[in-house]
């Protein structure tokens, strides 16, 4: 007699596998998306882009296996974890030595910074400090960085590379900053006023010096514009602090920030 579960078995191997922060998805789709944009998408890059995907779609996966999901989950869900995880890192692994092995020689270095800065982002994780602010700006620029060796791939030299992902790393990193003061300030005997003043200024210092380091350093005004999309709208949100029960439009908003921010950068750097 075959007995009844509570648990009723997921329709699909990767239902309930694929990344719970819906925006990581902009964190790494935004960045690839310009570069693929501005530099075309030669065989490399496109594989590169592969290789960037999996490394995301691992990551549940491997939280669930580490245990970050509780014990009832890892014992229902770990062998469909373990068959995911496995699956999308072999095609991963895959896309980036095809990706590798076509890339420009001068390129070919810059694929360290996605890997240094992924094994961080695992260290962080065995160690359940991915939640904290400097674990979630380190997944940024880790999901960013894999835009480097992308637009590298089609022929954009190091410098401007490197700038796109700084745009992005910047915008996204004053995001979570201001997603996390607004959570804080909803918090029981919060000082509201108190951190609606320290994030504003911290925001509105980062923001203008980087607006005044990109134009004095010559960056044309559309790459210069790319800066402040992400970064004046995780400043409002410091200034209104919204209710926690709205992060759901406030993800929405800095994604749609976030799509203004590749429409600038891209004609930018394409032009």
């Amino acid at each position: 007699m075959s007995s009844l579960s509570t648990h009723p078995a997921p329709s699909s191997l990767a239902q309930g596998l694929l990344p719970r922060e819906h925006g990581t998805y902009f964190q790494l789709g935004l960045p690839l998306a310009t570069a693929l944009f501005a530099a075309g998408a030669p065989a490399s890059a496109l594989w590169l882009s592969g290789a960037a995907i999996a490394s995301l779609l691992a990551h549940e996966p491997l939280l669930l296996l580490l245990g970050h999901r509780g014990a009832r989950r890892e014992e229902r869900d770990g062998g469909r974890a373990r068959a995911w995880g496995l699956g999308v890192g072999a095609l991963g692994a895959l896309c980036f030595a095809l990706g590798a092995a076509s890339l420009p020689s001068e390129a070919r270095p810059f694929l360290a910074l996605p890997l240094i800065l992924g094994g961080e982002v695992l260290l962080l994780a065995w160690n359940r400090q991915e939640r904290s602010l400097s674990g979630e700006v380190l997944a940024v620029l880790a999901l960013g960085a894999w835009a480097v060796p992308v637009a590298m791939a089609g022929g954009l030299p190091a410098t401007t590379a490197l700038t796109l992902w700084g745009t992005y790393g910047l915008s996204f990193g004053l995001a979570t900053l201001a997603v996390r003061t607004v959570i804080a300030s909803h918090r029981p005997r919060a000082n509201r006023e108190q951190l609606r003043c320290t994030g504003a200024v911290l925001i509105s210092a980062v923001l203008i010096t980087a607006v005044v380091w990109a134009l004095e350093s010559g960056l044309p005004p559309l790459r210069v514009a790319a800066l402040l999309p992400v970064g004046l709208v995780a400043l409002g949100l410091c200034v209104a602090l919204p209710s926690p029960r709205k992060l759901h439009a406030i993800g929405w908003t800095l994604g749609l920030a976030g799509t203004l921010t590749l429409v600038l950068l891209g004609v930018g750097l394409s032009a």
